[in-house]
């Protein structure tokens, strides 16, 4: 059995909700400014990293991906944005999102917590 301290917990989150990392970590539309997000900032997370296949996660502005996109097409396409806009629409508000394992098209700021399919964090910002 693990058994966690106060200073342990308080430690980890700490280091997961640092300065330069997203806490929490933001998706969202075309018109959702880009940056590192926060409660109240709602920024959307322009560093994100799957952890289930190590890629980075790919944005397209002003974009939806199409019904037909699927697991096999991004696993023989990624990272190559000229091949992955082949399954993408324009759609003015939207932002299109893809690692090498999932995608998803948001129109408003969401947090990932709400997307549990989307093992999507932050990769850490710039200071």
């Amino acid at each position: 059995m693990v058994t966690f301290t106060f200073l342990t917990v308080f430690a980890w989150h700490w280091v997961a909700c640092s300065t330069s990392r997203c806490c929490p970590v933001f998706i969202g539309g075309s018109s959702v400014t880009n940056g590192v997000g926060t409660a109240t900032s709602k920024r959307s997370c322009d560093q994100l990293r799957c952890i289930s296949c190590d890629f980075r996660v790919l944005m397209f502005d002003d974009s939806e991906w199409d019904a037909s996109c699927d697991y096999l097409f991004l696993r023989n396409n990624m990272p190559d944005r000229h091949k992955l806009r082949a399954k993408l629409k324009k759609r003015k508000g939207l932002r299109a999102y893809a690692c090498q394992c999932n995608w998803f098209s948001s129109s408003e700021a969401m947090d990932l917590r709400d997307q549990p399919q989307l093992r999507w964090v932050c990769g850490k910002h710039k200071d």
